[in-house]
Order: C-alpha cells, then structure tokens, then sequence
C-alpha cells in the first residue's frame, strides 16, 4: 500500500519560512512512524532531520507530533494513521524553539528538569565523613529498608516510568501560557523523588523549590500530560497530591496555595464560592488593585459576583465533612 509523508522542514541556514514537503512510501507489516522517516532519509532525501534512537519506546528522543498529536514516532503504527487521517503529517514538539525540521531545543526542558534536583539528596552535614575513600577490606555501609517503606515509590502513578520524552511538555498548557512554567515532566520527577524514602529532604525543600513562582501551583489542570504522555503516567495527579502535602506541612507562601485555602475556608464558613474574598486572600489587595480593570470590565458585562453569601441550607452537612475530613484546623 503507498501512503504519504507530509513532513514539516525548515532549516534556518536556507529557508526564509518553514514548509511541508511530501513523500510517497510503500507500507510494510508492522511499519511505525519512525520506520517511514528513517526510510524517507535513507532511500529519499538524506537532509531530513528529526531525533532517534532506541526505536522500543524507552529514550523518548523520537516524540515529535503526528497528525497533530504529540507521540512517539517508533511507537506509532502507520497503518493505524493512514486509516485514520490518510496521511502521515508530521511536526516537531510544540513549545519549543525549533533548530531544524523535526528537531527542536531541548535546553529550556533539561534546565527545568536540572532545578528540580532529580537524584537522591544526600546528607549535607559531616561531609567529610560521609564520603572517604574505603579502606582495605571495608564495605560501603549502606541502611536497610523494607519492602513497604517502598509502597510510596512504588505505587506513586509510575512517575519512576519518566523517560523524559517531552511529549507531555509539548502539548501542556501551562507552559503555553507561561513559558518559565516548570512543567509536568520536572513536576513529576519532583514528586518521585520527594516520596523516595531513601532522600534525605528532611526539611522540605523540594516542595519549597516546588511551590516557587512557575512552579506546582502554576498548573493549569488541562490533563494534557495525562492524556499524551506514552507511559501512562498522570503529572497532574501527582501535582495535585504534591499540593495537599504542601498546604499540609504549612507551606502556604505562594499565591496557588491561597487560593486553594481561600476556596476551602469560603466553603467552610458558607458552603458558597465568595469570589471576591478568595481574590483577596489569593493575591492581597495590591494584587486587587492590579486586576481592577479586568475586575470593571466583567462588571460593566454583567458578571460582578455578589458582595455577601448567604448561607447555603445544608450548611451543617458541610461543617460535619470538614470535621471528619479533618479540615477544620487547616483553614481557621
């Protein structure tokens, strides 16, 4: 069967603009995407450029967007997208700057992956005895853990399972909207780490780090990076558990983390959604201030929230499951 590459080209040493260029192959059982453009490059045109390497979906160096969906390329059966689309249209990854054809800069991604710290945090005091050259017959010493001081690593929605291929990154809205955002990937790997029980963040700083500006908090739920991700891990799930641990352990400086307890203290004190008052404790009055157009405009439409609540009447079925959700302390 013959179906047709459209591939995305744009080598900024020649081209003024990109554009898309297509080629026609004969399908083979089993074909994947990967294995289309490595043909295209070997029998058609040697200056097509795009990543790869493991071709078992385990380096992620071949995501790129296929017909408009973040994928892996060796993972991706022609077959299955020709029956679907009739063409094989492929692009690089989105939020990143592009270098040439289907490869793009990937600096931004590793330097957020970088300030996450993604590796085990080690004691920092007694350093010098911590690390010495062993002597004759000397074993590392190493502590004992059992197996269900393990559960967390574990059972943590196979953030382990990461390969770093960025797919989650192109298609998140989050960073769409702010490019300094973080992302799910470093976010994902931030939890990993912060549930390891071997990691010695006994002071957490990870969640500090994790709760800065363009950080956890940053997210704007858009469940892209579950829906693309080729490894079935759900960042966002892990994000929103990294926010319960945060607010928990009184890590409540960043404007996300008042927000959340401005929303929760609202319906605790009126079972109702006072838009204004969480404004206020989200952002202060200074940062009231700096909306007040945004705000007169919604008014001047009709979408001024009312300035008191009145309570709602099931009012004591929402005090009794704050009391045995165990919430009533965190938000008084």
């Amino acid at each position: 069967m013959e179906f047709t590459v459209k591939s995305y080209r744009f080598n900024p040493e020649i081209d003024e603009k990109p554009y898309y260029k297509e080629y026609v192959l004969n399908d083979f059982p089993g074909m994947t995407v990967l294995n289309a453009l490595m043909k295209v490059k070997a029998e058609i045109d040697g200056t097509l450029s795009f990543r790869r390497s493991c071709r078992s979906a385990i380096c992620g160096s071949c995501a790129m967007k296929i017909n408009g969906i973040t994928k892996l390329a060796c993972k991706t059966q022609v077959s299955a997208e020709i029956e679907k689309f009739g063409v094989i249209k492929v692009d690089p990854l989105g939020n990143m700057p592009i270098i040439r054809d289907l490869i793009v800069d990937q600096e931004a991604f590793f330097d957020k992956i970088k300030e996450i710290k993604p590796y085990l945090l080690g004691k920092t005091d007694h350093i010098d005895d911590d690390f010495k050259a062993l002597k004759e017959g000397e074993k590392i010493k190493q502590p004992v853990y059992y197996k269900i001081e393990f559960q967390n690593l574990t059972g943590n929605n196979d953030t382990p399972n990461c390969i770093l291929c960025e797919c989650c990154y192109s298609e998140c809205g989050g960073v769409v909207a702010n490019s300094k955002y973080l992302g799910p990937a470093a976010l994902a790997k931030l939890y990993r780490y912060s549930e390891d029980p071997r990691d010695n963040d006994k002071n957490g700083s990870r969640l500090v780090n994790g709760s800065k500006p363009a950080g956890m908090f940053d997210c704007v739920h858009c469940q892209a990076c579950e829906e693309f991700c080729p490894k079935g891990i759900s960042p966002v799930k892990v994000i929103v558990r990294m926010h319960e641990k945060a607010i928990k352990n009184s890590i409540t400086f960043s404007k996300g983390a008042k927000h959340i307890i401005g929303i929760a203290r609202s319906i605790q004190e009126t079972g109702r959604l006072d838009e204004i008052k969480v404004a206020v404790d989200s952002v202060g009055i200074s940062g009231i201030l700096n909306d007040l157009p945004v705000a007169i405009g919604a008014g001047l439409k009709g979408k001024m929230p009312p300035l008191r609540l009145k309570l709602i009447k099931d009012m004591e079925d929402i005090r009794v499951a704050f009391k045995d959700l165990n919430l009533e302390e965190k938000h008084d």
